[in-house]
């Protein structure tokens, strides 16, 4: 340590030494930097610090020493000083007595800053930043003292300083390169940047306070000029092109088909998730808000058109007049700051442009649709009573089909009532809620309302009250094994429509008697259950049950717990099946066993039924025989005074019967509904997914029946496969209109299961696509980039269901992907391989086992670790996504694999700030540098602090080494 201390002073001296020979001996300024050189050589210790020793020796009297300061011109022109050093003594010269030397300073750093390379020399990129950051702050300071000098009365050199600095600052930020390392330094030194800001503020009032006669207007223009250039560091311009523009389209393919999926088949959805999903597609896409309530209200009108006389109609009228009005309430309040109703009423403005699709609605559903709609509207008072007038007298006069009002009333049923009193009301209200459509339109508007899951616990709460033996007979008995079963039946189609989780997600009712059987016997999505041979718990109960099936007797009302009938049903149709298969009945008394099953009761013609399905489904073709006729009779509509007396429950009975057996009959049976099936029994799924995508792409929106045969393909097929389908047919295309297109459907069909759909794409579809050569015709533009559109548009609206209040809704029935299995296997395994790669080097792979999240950033010293969750499996997609893309880019050669990439990156930058980082924070740091060496230039200096994360050290390091970088290429 001693050595060096003396090594340094030697050095020191022999260049203040040198110094002083050179100023005597008036050395030219290559002379100087021959000795200086060789000095430098001779010593090969730590090095002195140069600019300090010449800047002393330049700045010793009240003037510059001209001489000494050429010498340091030529040493740090000549790289032999680094710049940043210079620089930063400059900026610390605080002696305002001496004014001759703070103008020689400006000239001096004026030519630093403005001959400065980025990308030579022992300056790194942030210890540039930081050096501007000073000398800028530095020139302003300079300002800043010589007005308040002007404000005080004094002259001098003043104008002079005020002068050439704000010249030095106006030529400083001329180049762009400059402009993006000082933004850098905002984050990079924020102590330092808010006093440089706080400077600009009273250089600004102090300018303004200052009278025309005391500084010239020459001067205050130039100085004024100086601060208009300050503002180009403002925080880099945000990109104000979407990431998927559709302005060539009649409609909006996305918005549509988003609204139909919401309407159609997630009608139990809660809003605000629904809201979320809207509000973000339309910021990617720059979609102003009336223009996004003009395509959520044509999206309406055309659903109201397209389910005409269909099961779904009433979901579409839930959605139109009872639940838009609730996700309109919800955009009013994520609208701060602007005039809602006024942009509510721009969208019915432009909607009434659309006279022939209003007009076909009205006449559809015989009602007056848009005035329905605006009523509601102004009932939430989103739309006051005038714009109301206005819109209403613009559609009366444009009008060409006058469709008389109609006013509907709805009835005074409640089921609040106290029911354990007196039973015979709750009765004929429940038997007033089946008759005609009115069961249908109740379920239909409180799904839409989000009070199903109330209407099915009163339900649930009745079904209870009436299951168990109160002691009481006749005709009160009687009531209650009417209100079990007229219960029963409502809960077992609620169900079959809107899925179990509709009433297992309850917390009270869990344990409920209907909740437990449905989770167990009830099929979904045409999946049996399976059947176990056991033996009852209570025989004699069966032997009595079976007995009562066989003679014909009325069955006992008194003392009858319902729920034990209905469990011990199954076994008493066991033994029927049994004895018939072992010849010891006949298919006639078989047949009499059954019509005394279904006259009883048609909750137990449900629960038979239910057991024949799932005993059928365990048992080979030829088993099959005996209980598929036991199925055909019960299903058969019941005729006679039973059939009368309960016309509206049988009707029930047998809408629920129809959706249990008909996936257990054969393809050819005569009583098998095709009207929901639209998956030919005989054709290939991949020919009726390719025949659905070319009609929807060439209708440019999804109408009923394609909706619902993308949900069975999915179901049926899983989202690996119909993801790579879909991406590959969407690709076919090769004209830029129709990709887009393509694209927007797409997008929209992912939202069937966002999260599990982008998962497919991510880690099986683009990596396929990626690796296969045959495939890389698919990467060429402008394929390629409509490829990484759909990529980061599933990536940022995934990534934003999951981090949103409600969790994502997942479609019941859905077959999961050989993916999801392998990361559910991954996450139970707590031990972390023994050796694991960094992420930021190049490994070729399309497996998760190498995932280590903690290395996608390498850590500066003191900075914390980044925080996500390292569980996420889009987190992990994304890391295994950007390794494989890291891969490609690192082997040099630019290919189409590579313009993918770039393109990728760059519309993730159009999304903005506040959704690309989600993605972009996985890119390993070493990946960018060598994107730029690959393609120098690829990306603008604006686009590279977007892609950084300035938050970070090291995203700030990386920025600042790829700026410079681009100083060689780009424009300044």
């Amino acid at each position: 340590m001693e050595t060096q201390r003396k090594e340094l002073s030697s050095l020191t001296n022999q260049v203040k030494l040198t110094l002083m020979r050179a100023w005597r001996e008036r050395w030219s300024d290559i002379q100087w930097g021959v000795q200086l050189k060789r000095i430098l050589a001779s010593c090969s210790g730590e090095s002195c610090d140069l600019a300090d020793i010449l800047l002393q020796q330049a700045l010793v009297g009240s003037s510059p020493n001209t001489l000494v300061m050429s010498y340091l011109k030529h040493a740090v022109l000549s790289q032999v000083i680094p710049t940043s050093s210079v620089l930063k003594h400059i900026s610390s010269f605080d002696d305002s007595s001496r004014p001759y030397c703070i103008v020689a300073l400006i000239d001096l750093a004026e030519t630093f800053a403005t001959k400065l390379s980025f990308t030579h020399g022992p300056d790194s990129g942030l210890q540039l930043c930081k050096s501007l950051l000073l000398l800028v702050h530095w020139l302003l300071l300079n300002i800043l003292k010589c007005l308040q000098k002007l404000q005080e009365g004094k002259q001098h050199q003043e104008l002079v300083i005020i002068e050439n600095a704000s010249n030095a600052v106006l030529k400083i930020l001329e180049k762009s390169t400059v402009i993006a390392l000082l933004q850098i330094s905002r984050s990079e030194v924020t102590d330092v940047y808010r006093e440089f800001e706080q400077t600009e503020l009273n250089v600004r009032g102090t300018l303004s306070q200052l009278q025309q006669s005391v500084i010239p207007n020459s001067t205050r223009e130039k100085v004024s000029a100086t601060l208009a250039s300050l503002s180009r560091l403002q925080e880099a311009p945000l990109s104000s092109e979407p990431v998927l523009r559709v302005p060539h389209l009649p409609i909006c393919p996305t918005l549509n088909a988003l609204v139909s999926l919401e309407a159609v088949l997630n009608s139990t959805n809660e809003v605000q998730p629904f809201v979320d999903q809207i509000l973000v597609i339309a910021r990617l896409m720059k979609l102003s808000w009336p223009q996004l309530h003009q395509e959520i209200f044509r999206a309406c009108f055309m659903g109201l058109v397209d389910s005409h006389e269909t099961q779904e109609e009433l979901k579409w009228a839930a959605f139109t007049f009872l639940k838009l009005p609730q996700i309109l309430v919800k955009m009013q309040l994520q609208s701060s700051g602007r005039d809602f109703s006024a942009e509510l009423e721009q969208g019915f403005e432009m909607i009434l442009n659309y006279i022939h699709l209003l007009d076909l609605t009205d006449i559809k559903q015989k009602y007056e649709c848009l005035g329905q709609l605006l009523h509601e509207c102004n009932r939430f008072s989103l739309l006051s009573d005038n714009q109301r007038q206005r819109l209403l007298n613009r559609r009366n006069s444009e009008r060409e089909h006058r469709i008389p009002e109609q006013c509907s009333s709805g009835s005074g049923t409640t089921l609040d009532a106290d029911y354990q009193k007196n039973q015979d009301p709750l009765v004929g209200i429940l038997n007033h809620m089946l008759s005609g459509r009115s069961f249908e339109i109740i379920l239909a508007a409180g799904a839409a309302m989000g009070e199903l899951q109330n209407f099915a616990v009163k339900l649930i709460k009745i079904n209870e009250f009436a299951r168990q033996a109160m002691g009481d007979g006749g005709k009160a008995a009687q009531t209650r094994a009417q209100l079990f079963d007229i219960t029963f039946l409502m809960l077992c189609h609620i169900i079959q429509l809107y899925g179990t989780e509709i009433v297992t997600n309850l917390k009270d009712p869990s344990e409920s008697f209907i909740i437990q059987w449905a989770q167990r016997w009830l099929p979904e999505d045409g999946k049996y259950k399976n059947v176990e041979i056991c033996v009852p718990n209570d025989p004699n109960k069966v032997d009595n049950l079976l007995q009562q099936f066989t003679t014909g007797g009325e069955l006992r009302t008194s003392l009858t717990r319902w729920h034990e009938v209905c469990n011990n049903t199954p076994f008493a149709i066991q033994e029927v099946l049994f004895a018939w298969e072992h010849g010891a009945l006949s298919a006639e008394n078989v047949k009499v066993i059954l019509d005394n099953v279904k006259s009883r009761m048609c909750c137990l013609p449900v629960v038979a039924c239910v057991w024949l399905c799932s005993y059928m489904n365990t048992v080979g073709e030829e088993a099959r025989e005996k209980p598929l006729l036991m199925l055909e009779h019960l299903t058969k509509p019941i005729k006679g005074e039973a059939a009368a007396s309960n016309e509206s429950r049988n009707h029930l009975m047998s809408i629920v019967m129809e959706k249990i057996v008909n996936d257990i009959l054969p393809t050819n049976h005569p009583q098998r509904q095709t009207a929901h099936i639209h998956i030919p029994p005989k054709a290939l799924p991949s020919d009726v997914l390719q025949q659905t995508l070319t009609q929807i792409f060439t209708k440019g929106w999804i109408d009923l029946k394609c909706l619902h045969t993308l949900e069975q393909l999915l179901n049926l097929c899983g989202s690996d496969w119909l993801c790579e389908r879909m991406v590959l047919q969407m690709l076919e295309n090769n004209k830029s209109e129709d990709l887009c297109q393509s694209l927007s459907l797409v997008f929209s069909i992912f939202h069937m299961d966002l999260e599990h759909m982008t998962l497919s794409l991510l880690l099986h579809t683009l990596p396929r696509i990626l690796h296969t050569k045959t495939r890389l015709h698919l990467m060429i533009d402008p394929r390629g980039y409509t490829l990484a559109k759909l990529c980061v548009l599933c990536i940022t609206a995934a990534q934003e269901a999951r981090s949103g209040p409600e969790e994502p809704f997942v479609r019941r029935g859905r077959k999961r992907s050989r993916k999801e299995v392998e990361m559910e296997e991954l996450e139970e395994i707590d031990v972390r391989p023994a050796k694991i790669r960094k992420m930021h080097e190049p490994q070729l792979t399309l497996h998760s086992e190498g995932f280590n999240l903690e290395d996608i950033s390498v850590k500066e010293d003191g900075e914390a670790s980044p925080t996500f969750d390292t569980k996420e499996p889009l987190n992990k997609a994304l890391v295994n996504l950007f390794q494989l893309m890291n891969a490609i880019i690192h082997d040099g050669s630019f290919t189409p694999r590579t313009g993918f990439i770039v393109s990728f990156i760059e519309e993730a930058i159009k999304c903005g700030p506040q959704y690309s980082q989600s993605a972009l924070q996985f890119m390993p740091p070493k990946m960018l540098p060598q994107m730029t060496k690959t393609i120098p230039g690829v990306y603008s200096n604006s686009q590279v602090l977007q892609i950084c994360d300035m938050s970070t050290a090291t995203g700030r390091k990386v920025a600042a080494k790829v700026v410079c970088h681009n100083s060689r290429f780009l424009k300044e």
